[in-house]
């Protein structure tokens, strides 16, 4: 795992492609909130097991309470230390290289050291070890939910989440996207502004716009707000921003994009933070007022399906359900309540990691 990444004909598969497995960690630092946050995570589980096998990583200790409360004996837990649920961010990126699968190392430092990783750090070499797996580490620092792939050589990302002195000090723009499009095998890069400092992971992109096929991205788009809600105004600014970015770009084989635009729930709708929640998640690092993101685009891709987010707005769960079915009409659309992965700053898609299949 020591060598660095060289570009022999590599390619990220999209997440639509036929995956082996699914990966997610099992969160258990979570304090007065463990059990609510080990809910949701065993809700993903349960509903991802329907469609392909899921593989979930947790130290050795907390093995039998987790079988416990998964309760199912289709899910394989795998011994492997980790510190929190994002194992979207702490896997390798698998990429198919001279017709082998192979994975790509990408350093993880606990988003920019902002929480504790000194197992998730470790996560990504465990796991290709674990699946027997070669791989590369990266020349950069970064996490797996950073980047959005079409499969076709294109890649979206923010430019908040990894041109950061918190992650890769010292390199331009400009040199990132060379050494994405070296590693990763991409001939066009979509970048997307972003904002620096505001949420855990300084914005990544599988929170805002998602590729749902080639030349084709999904944007989540705000509940409306008054102009003196600052907060709310964050996110609209963001909704904007990637808009007109989008509407002019074109991918890497020169298509313009088409745009599907999938409505957040009403804030008022959806779970409320208690003052306990605001107090554990301060404890943890987290400034909570900015980390409840109800995005629908938060959905996992999975062998016939897709896993949705619910956050309780009925209304807005059920259109966000239609909006996602006819995107994917040959898929089965499940919908899983996520509230307090929600609280934790992410989605369904930050929980799961997908391994391709050759």
């Amino acid at each position: 795992m020591g060598q660095t990444a060289s570009s022999q004909n590599p390619q990220i598969p999209p997440e639509w492609g036929h995956h082996q497995s699914t990966f997610m960690s099992w969160p258990s630092d979570w304090g007065s909130l463990n059990s609510r946050i080990q809910a949701d995570i065993s809700r993903i589980a349960n509903a991802i097991v329907q469609f392909e096998p899921v593989y979930m990583m947790a130290a050795q200790k907390h093995i039998a309470s987790a079988k416990a409360i998964v309760n199912n004996s289709q899910i394989i837990f795998v011994p492997i230390p980790v510190d929190d649920l994002w194992a979207r961010h702490t896997l390798p990126l698998f990429l198919r290289k001279d017709k082998k699968l192979t994975g790509l190392n990408l350093n993880f430092n606990g988003m920019g050291d902002k929480q504790c990783h000194e197992n998730d750090a470790k996560v990504a070499s465990s796991t290709l070890d674990y699946l027997n797996l070669t791989g590369a580490r990266s020349k950069l620092v970064s996490e797996g939910g950073a980047f959005e792939f079409d499969g076709e050589g294109t890649l979206m990302l923010t430019e908040s989440s990894i041109v950061n002195k918190n992650r890769n000090p010292g390199l331009s723009k400009d040199e990132i996207d060379q050494i994405l499009k070296s590693e990763l095998g991409v001939a066009k890069i979509i970048w997307i502004k972003g904002i620096k400092g505001h949420d855990i992971t300084d914005l990544h992109i599988d929170n805002l716009a998602r590729f749902v096929a080639p030349g084709v991205v999904m944007v989540s788009r705000p509940f409306p707000a008054p102009e003196d809600d600052v907060e709310a105004q964050v996110w609209i600014d963001q909704y904007n921003q990637v808009m007109s970015v989008l509407k002019t770009a074109t991918d890497a084989k020169g298509r313009q994009l088409r745009i599907i635009e999938l409505p957040e729930p009403n804030p008022e709708k959806i779970h409320q933070m208690s003052p306990s929640e605001i107090k554990l998640c301060r404890m943890l690092g987290v400034d909570c007022k900015n980390t409840v993101f109800a995005s629908y685009v938060s959905f996992y891709i999975v062998n016939g399906g897709v896993i949705v987010p619910a956050f309780g707005d009925q209304e807005a769960d059920h259109t966000a359900r239609d909006i996602v079915q006819k995107a994917f009409p040959s898929r089965k659309v499940v919908s899983v309540n996520i509230d307090f992965i929600a609280v934790g700053g992410g989605g369904i898609h930050c929980a799961t990691h997908q391994v391709p299949k050759l």
